[in-house]
């Protein structure tokens, strides 16, 4: 298991990951939703030409394994600024992977036959909330289910690697037996269970989880995978995020945010995670570089040292770290404890 270290070395020696939101109108209101604002103007081609110009040179610079997601609000509102990135990155030697993160209720036969094109598009991951209709619609609203559900099988008839998304929350944490059994039965490509960060325009009172109720579904995710892979079937479900060691020792890793990763939005503003919206930069006016390695934000999480109350002195800090915007979400306070570690709600890190 890889662990955390104190500097940028591992930009060099493992590649870096870019979550780029090229634009912010979305044509869904989910409850659990971290945007904030759903009007932004559109992005001129000329200004996302000149932030993909400042990703791809420090992607170029660093030499390694540069992977890049593109993402919204929802891409597919602007279908032909997406081909136009994506063929940007087919040409570029600084990106050998790219992936697309969407709603999937916009995806049609005739965008599909676009995307076939470009080699580079290893991934196109689809928001499912809920293993039923009824949980998903309650989660993205009516008829947002069905519509993903298209757009997933569509993907999938064409041969292009499909991952679904699920936010774990208070009021869909009943439906993970649900989302497993059909996203093994699709036949998609990987699944990942990320939990709700109680942000921007939300419904934390309602969705938010508590630490043995996470636990509880982390055990019931486990079970399930190794089920899934015993049998020998494809499906991929993602683990390697804080606290799953304390399920498994074999599962779990720190979260690469500060290492190997950046969040760009469509201004050019960069973050440290979307679900940590603290601006540390722009990259037009700054460039990554600045960014990357004059960041005190950055460099605090980079530090061991700076973390408090139970993730900074925990034995297993080295290959967890916590969720460092679950902590601000909760706290206020990017290096506080994780709220929903269990572990530490029981004692046992002290």
């Amino acid at each position: 298991m890889t662990k955390i270290t104190d500097d940028t070395s591992q930009v060099e020696n493992s590649g870096f990951y870019i979550q780029w939101h090229f634009l912010e109108s979305c044509n869904l209101r989910c409850r659990h939703c971290y945007q904030e604002d759903y009007k932004a103007q559109p992005v001129p081609v000329a200004q996302l030409d000149a932030i993909y110009a400042e990703l791809s040179k420090a992607i170029s610079t660093w030499k390694k394994n540069g992977r890049i997601s593109l993402t919204g609000g929802e891409p597919f509102l602007e279908f032909e600024k997406l081909l136009h990135l994506l063929n940007k990155i087919e040409k570029d030697k600084a990106f050998y992977w790219a992936g697309i993160l969407s709603n999937g209720t916009l995806i049609d036969d005739k965008k599909i036959a676009k995307l076939t094109k470009f080699k580079k598009l290893k991934e196109v991951q689809i928001s499912i909330d809920g293993g039923t209709e009824q949980v998903h619609d309650l989660m993205r609203g009516k008829g947002s289910f069905s519509k993903a559900i298209n757009g997933l099988e569509k993907l999938i008839l064409v041969g292009i690697p499909t991952a679904v998304m699920f936010t774990l929350n208070q009021e869909n944490a009943g439906s993970v037996a649900d989302i497993i059994d059909l996203a093994d039965r699709m036949g998609i490509d990987a699944l990942t269970i990320e939990r709700y960060t109680p942000l921007g325009n939300s419904d934390s009172d309602q969705l938010k989880l508590s630490a043995d109720r996470l636990k509880e579904i982390y055990e019931q995710i486990k079970q399930k995978k190794k089920q899934i892979e015993s049998s020998g079937r494809k499906l991929k479900i993602r683990t390697s995020r804080p606290l799953w060691h304390l399920i498994d020792e074999s599962l779990g890793g720190f979260c690469p945010v500060g290492y190997s990763s950046l969040c760009i939005m469509h201004d050019g503003t960069a973050y440290p995670c979307r679900r940590l919206p603290i601006p540390i930069g722009n990259v037009l006016n700054d460039g990554i570089f600045k960014i990357w390695y004059k960041s005190d934000i950055l460099w605090n999480i980079r530090r061991k040292n700076r973390m408090t109350s139970s993730c900074g002195t925990c034995e297993d800090l080295g290959r967890c770290g916590g969720c460092r915007a679950a902590a601000y979400a909760e706290n206020g306070d990017y290096l506080a404890q994780d709220p929903l570690c269990w572990k530490y709600k029981t004692g046992e890190s002290q």
